[in-house]
């Protein structure tokens, strides 16, 4: 069995993570947990949702977090979230170049001007970066809970466009600024989050090539999330198929069967992530059997996380 402590380490030695993968896949609850071990490990952590519906303080049962930083954990200090508006960064940036509020408010509250900003291509993705790069020099790890596939990609790519469309002046400083934090491996590094099923783990194979290929980030581990573990040993499962059997437990065997099936197709997508994306290694985070997901559910997964290896 390899140890995972090695790789999971080394990712949170570097001060911006992206968590990224299709949509539905945990990357929320895989980015809280990895922000509960920093914390944990003495470290001040920001997690970074991106225009998001909140899902954190949701998770958690806090209040909306908003586009202020706030403490996540009552008795953990050192674990911080915030909610990545486009609008509030973009308003930020520019009164940082003017310097004026009222000129800011009759130039960029016009309507039609309004209109023209909410239009222009990219620009809401480059506000969101440049905001996440301007938190990063205050804490010890940004954790980022990046969009959705697609939307995740051109987050990462907008400050190169940028970078090489734009010659001169502040815009191109900062995206020059922002694209060199993205491809330092020393300081950064982007992570897969992806299910046991097809639709994710394909989505994650073909977007690592993007990324790796296309976008050349420093890439860390993959998160294989909901892995069910073959929790029966041979004995037991003998015992189990007698159980099966008997009149008086008409229901069990469905639930038998079922546990085995997901057991049996974790591991096979555990096998195919290996093959396909053989450069770094693929970390399992289990099942975690709960009718409620919340705080404690992610402190059982972060332990799990920071203390099982990677399955055989």
């Amino acid at each position: 069995m390899v140890n995972t402590k090695l790789p999971l380490d080394a990712l949170l030695r570097r001060r911006l993570v992206f968590v990224s993968g299709k949509g539905g896949v945990g990357k929320t609850t895989v980015s809280l947990a990895l922000g509960l071990i920093a914390a944990q490990r003495g470290k001040k952590t920001l997690i970074a949702e991106i225009n998001s519906e909140e899902q954190i303080a949701h998770l958690l049962e806090h209040s909306p977090i908003g586009y202020e930083e706030t403490e996540l954990v009552a008795g953990l200090k050192g674990l911080w979230g915030i909610n990545i508006e486009p609008k509030r960064s973009f308003e930020e940036y520019v009164l940082l170049q003017i310097k004026f509020r009222q000129l800011y408010k009759a130039v960029f509250q016009n309507k039609y001007v309004r209109h023209f900003i909410d239009a222009t291509p990219g620009l809401a993705d480059l506000m969101c970066i440049g905001k996440i790069y301007s938190l990063v020099d205050a804490y010890d790890l940004v954790i980022v809970d990046a969009p959705a596939t697609g939307h995740g990609i051109a987050l990462l790519e907008i400050s190169s466009i940028v970078a090489n469309a734009v010659r001169v002046g502040p815009l191109r400083t900062e995206a020059d600024k922002i694209d060199q934090l993205l491809h330092d491996p020393v300081r950064t590094q982007v992570v897969l989050v992806t299910l046991p099923e097809e639709m994710p783990v394909t989505e994650a194979v073909e977007m690592n090539q993007s990324l790796q290929e296309r976008l050349k980030v420093p890439m860390g581990p993959v998160f294989l999330n909901q892995f069910h573990t073959d929790s029966f040993t041979a004995s037991e499962k003998k015992e189990l198929q007698k159980l099966t059997q008997k009149p008086s437990r008409p229901g069990l065997s469905k639930i038998v069967e079922l546990q085995l099936t997901r057991s049996e197709l974790s591991r096979e997508y555990l096998q195919r992530l290996k093959e396909e994306i053989p450069d770094r290694p693929i970390l399992t985070v289990p099942f975690i059997f709960s009718p409620h997901f919340g705080l404690s559910e992610l402190e059982t997964m972060a332990g799990v996380m920071e203390n099982q290896g990677e399955r055989p």
